[in-house]
């Protein structure tokens, strides 16, 4: 299947809409179809020319759907993502995995080492939140 190019989506829309509304119209006749067949009021070569059209219109809908998606999805792989906008982050303490050590970022470690609201580690000394509940430094459990 070749692209359909710039400008497609419209026209395939508005073709995808029509399809629809005609699916439903000849569903509902084949609706009234089997009910009719149903209480033996229309032969089985009439009611299966019926089911005929439901299926031929219904299969229609369906190839034309999938054409679309793939349409879209091709125009999607094509955009410029060049001109995104990054993501800005706020540090969040990291995890070393050789020795199971926490690193903090700099604006908590500074917090902690003014003295205010912090603590002192009870294993090697360092400064902590005061609310730390293992040491950024050798990550010894702090009690509280």
């Amino acid at each position: 299947m070749g692209e359909l190019g710039y400008g497609t989506r419209g026209p395939l829309v508005s073709k995808l809409k029509q399809l629809l509304s005609d699916v439903q119209s000849v569903y509902e006749a084949f609706l009234d179809a089997n009910t009719l067949y149903q209480q033996g009021k229309i032969s089985e070569k009439e009611f299966f020319a019926k089911a005929g059209d439901f299926l031929k219109s219904f299969s229609s809908l369906g190839f034309l759907t999938v054409k679309v998606i793939l349409e879209l999805d091709s125009a999607i792989g094509r955009e410029d993502t060049s001109k995104k906008p990054t993501a800005v982050t706020t540090p969040s303490p990291t995890y070393t995995p050789d020795f199971g050590q926490v690193s903090t970022p700099m604006y908590t470690q500074a917090k902690a080492e003014s003295g205010a609201d912090s603590k002192t580690c009870v294993q090697c000394g360092a400064r902590l939140p005061k609310v730390a509940k293992f040491c950024t430094s050798c990550g010894k459990p702090q009690s509280s």
